[in-house]
């Protein structure tokens, strides 16, 4: 037990003995949320009949106003004063016809209230990146809920946000700013978990609320997790030979027909690399004399892939064996043959 009160009321007994008068309530205080008001108080250690109080307010300049009288309580709903304004309130014990000093307390509603938190949603919509909905909070007043704007001001009230990675050793924690109800927070790490919570903020009163409950959302990520990439996986491997033959008939398609491949026989060859045949042969070219042709056909190597009939075949090689005989019998350079594709 605290001793150290005894000699103030020691002294206090002594004087109401003295002057019958009845002691003050004590430790007078407002509790206000959201502008609803109560004032509180604790009885004086005084055990002469019973006790009860009266409360009063008025604005400054005005007469007072009664708001309880005569209650038993040590607490007085207030809530009815008006807002806007700076009042006086004051609360006495009241004993029988004795009364007790007066003792006051000043008020202002927009400045002494406790704001309430907001509500506080978040969406992670694409990789690092939050979309961050706050809903005000509600004011009860005279049968109705209103938004905390509607006593403030939709210029004079903004946000305050706390936004922090869950889990992190370490301190990081940003502060946001918010004049909407809505704030897109980007430069976030994907596939992270934040947590977030705000306030209301009154500008002019350079006054805070009540932080909201702790809202933690993790972030998409940029990547593709292990169950879609197996997924995928299982989808597209059937499906590679198939592409991959698909890709080799186009290829060998094209190149036939962009770039056919000829082969010679091995003595045209040996023929066309001899200089000496070559040089009686410009000779003859320089001489205007009239030439004589002998027709020669080129068989592609594609040619022999394909699914020719036996007859034609035979036809083509006969024709090559007269052709390379009449080759190899000697003959005047005027008679050389240039290469004819056919």
């Amino acid at each position: 037990m605290d001793l150290r009160g005894w000699p103030y009321l020691i002294c206090s007994c002594l004087f109401w003995s003295v002057h019958g008068m009845v002691p003050e309530p004590q430790n007078v205080r407002l509790h206000s949320v959201m502008f609803d008001t109560v004032l509180q108080w604790d009885p004086p250690n005084f055990h002469k009949g019973s006790m009860n109080y009266t409360v009063q307010y008025k604005v400054y300049g005005n007469g007072f106003t009664d708001l309880c009288q005569r209650t038993d309580v040590t607490e007085c709903n207030i809530s009815s004063i008006p807002l806007h304004g700076n009042y006086m309130v004051r609360v006495r014990t009241e004993v029988e016809e004795e009364r007790s000093n007066w003792v006051n307390i000043t008020f202002t509603p927009f400045q002494d209230t406790i704001i309430g938190p907001p509500a506080v949603q978040a969406e992670a919509t694409i990789p690092g990146v939050l979309n961050v909905q706050i809903t005000d909070p509600l004011v009860p007043r005279d049968g109705g809920k209103y938004s905390i704007k509607h006593f403030y001001g939709q210029d004079s009230m903004a946000y305050k946000m706390q936004i922090w990675k869950k889990d992190y050793d370490g301190e990081q924690v940003r502060y946001v700013n918010i004049t909407d109800s809505s704030k897109t927070l980007p430069d976030l790490d994907p596939g992270t978990t934040y947590c977030l919570r705000a306030q209301v903020f009154i500008v002019d009163l350079n006054k805070n609320g009540d932080w909201s409950n702790t809202l933690c959302i993790t972030t998409t990520d940029n990547g593709i997790n292990t169950v879609q990439l197996s997924i995928i996986l299982l989808s597209v491997l059937p499906l590679l030979p198939l592409c991959y033959f698909m890709i080799l008939h186009v290829y060998r398609r094209a190149k036939n027909i962009f770039l056919p491949s000829y082969y010679l026989p091995q003595h045209f060859i040996e023929f066309l690399s001899k200089p000496f045949y070559s040089s009686q042969f410009l000779a003859s070219q320089s001489q205007g004399e009239e030439q004589a042709y002998d027709k020669i056909i080129v068989l592609s190597e594609e040619s022999k892939n394909d699914n020719e009939s036996e007859e034609q075949m035979r036809n083509e090689k006969q024709l090559l064996q007269g052709s390379h005989e009449e080759i190899l019998r000697p003959k005047e350079v005027s008679d050389f043959t240039p290469l004819v594709h056919s």
